[in-house]
């Protein structure tokens, strides 16, 4: 009966170690989309990763390599989602390109 409640106590620890780092990990990430400078990386980061854009490309190698790119991109997109939705549009915003002028006067 030992080996039982030890074999409990060790699976209850461990998944109370998995919640912990869970928590810290969503910690993080609230505390990077809360700043300028973390969501302009955020920001640059998904764009390196072709976020937004079509991963096709007619060598198979390239475009499972660009999938991978895509893939780390839609996984940062989701933890934006799921964790800060409100900070999507502000990052959004915050990286838009800057009209031109126009000079027709």
């Amino acid at each position: 009966m030992d080996d039982l409640d030890d074999l409990d106590a060790l699976r209850d620890a461990e998944q109370m170690a998995k919640q912990t780092a869970r928590q810290q990990e969503i910690s993080d990430f609230r505390w990077l989309m809360s700043d300028p400078r973390g969501r302009r990386f955020m920001w640059r980061l998904m764009g390196h990763c072709k976020v937004f854009q079509p991963s096709f490309n007619p060598h198979g190698g390239v475009m499972n390599f660009n999938e991978g790119q895509r893939n780390v991109g839609l996984f940062l997109l989701g933890e934006t989602n799921d964790l800060c939705p409100a900070m999507f549009p502000v990052m959004a915003a915050e990286n838009a390109p800057k009209p031109v002028e126009d000079e027709s006067n």
